[in-house]
């Protein structure tokens, strides 16, 4: 994600920001909505964080180039905006009608007063930790390493910190160097690291990169292990769920969920990873790769709203934990989620 692109970590006050704005991509003009609009139908603006944008939302394009929107009656835009923050404050003041921003976000953004509920969770983050030294093959193998991350506070640094906790390892214990989103993966390819924070897609980037001879591999995920990170969340103001513009929503989930499945289906990985390739830019070749590990996170969840009560609670205590919200002002997690309309969006 020209990013910062993508994570919505949990934790710190760089880091709501961080979070929120780790869901970069940008900008200007929204899709094509030849394939995904309905003449006639309910005209909708979906922001998306990322410019290009980020790999996560591969889901809704899959959902307009599939035509599962167009199906249900609804004109889906959906716009790129340059983080999940812009998104989350577009949705707010009511230029765009939803959209998808970090976790994180949307609890900052409620404790400030904002009426954005979510209606679907995409939970797992995507943040992994990888290596070209064949020695370092687990997290206690990390210490005393130098790691290429984003930014001090900003989404990959969380993701190490979240990491390196889980073997009792904290930020002394290694040495970080701060190159910006996207060039960790240049820093592993050129061997200015042997280490980094990188994402799915970065990896196999990485490995089609690296001069020959040389491997590079995972060492481990931040959703296996803390499997209470939640990461980013699909969000209407609450407004919206009431009235007619209730049932327009009940069709993108809906729609969304019919998009999942579509993605989980070997048979559409060439057509998926296309598709993601048209939104990120990235080779097809590259997320044909990605796309696996990617399903294999369950970012997209297959069952369920992806709103996980425990996860929700867990990233609203960090929240406060790490002084981005006050306690007072902290949102509970019925304040932030309307589980009514996925459940009318799947019977369920």
């Amino acid at each position: 994600m020209k990013f910062p692109r993508r994570r919505s970590a949990l934790v710190g006050a760089a880091t709501v920001l961080a979070l929120v704005g780790a869901l970069a991509g940008c900008g200007e003009g929204g899709s094509d909505t030849a394939a995904g609009s309905a003449p006639g139908g309910a005209k909708m603006t979906i922001g998306v964080p990322g410019i290009p944008p980020i790999f996560l939302n591969t889901v809704m394009y899959v959902g307009e180039k599939q035509g599962f929107f167009k199906d249900r009656g609804l004109d889906v835009t959906l716009r790129p905006l340059t983080t999940g923050a812009d998104v989350g404050r577009a949705v707010q003041s009511g230029e765009i009608q939803g959209g998808i921003i970090g976790t994180p976000g949307a609890v900052a953004l409620r404790a400030t007063g904002g009426s954005v509920v979510s209606v679907m969770g995409f939970p797992k983050p995507t943040y992994l930790l990888a290596s070209t030294d064949p020695g370092i093959t687990d997290c206690e193998a990390v210490k005393g390493k130098t790691v290429a991350v984003d930014a001090v506070g900003a989404p990959k640094a969380l993701a190490l910190a979240g990491m390196l906790k889980s073997c009792g390892l904290g930020k002394n214990d290694v040495s970080t160097i701060n190159v910006g989103g996207p060039p960790t993966v240049d820093a592993l390819v050129a061997g200015q690291v042997k280490v980094a924070v990188l994402h799915p897609d970065e990896l196999a980037t990485v490995r089609q990169k690296i001069k020959s001879g040389t491997e590079a591999h995972e060492i481990m995920t931040l959703a296996g292990v803390d499997p209470l990170e939640h990461y980013t969340v699909l969000v209407a103001p609450k407004s919206a769920l009431t009235g007619a513009s209730r049932e327009q929503w009940v069709d993108v989930v809906a729609a969304v969920r019919e998009s999942i499945a579509y993605m989980n289906d070997p048979a559409n990985l060439k057509e998926v990873a296309a598709i993601a390739s048209g939104v990120t830019k990235a080779p097809d070749s590259v997320t044909e790769a990605a796309m696996p590990k990617f399903l294999s996170l369950g970012v997209w969840p297959k069952s369920g709203d992806g709103l996980d009560r425990a996860a929700i609670e867990h990233t609203i205590e960090g929240a406060v934990a790490a002084g981005n919200v006050p306690k007072q002002k902290a949102p509970t997690y019925d304040d932030m989620v309307d589980p009514s309309v996925f459940a009318d969006a799947t019977g369920k």
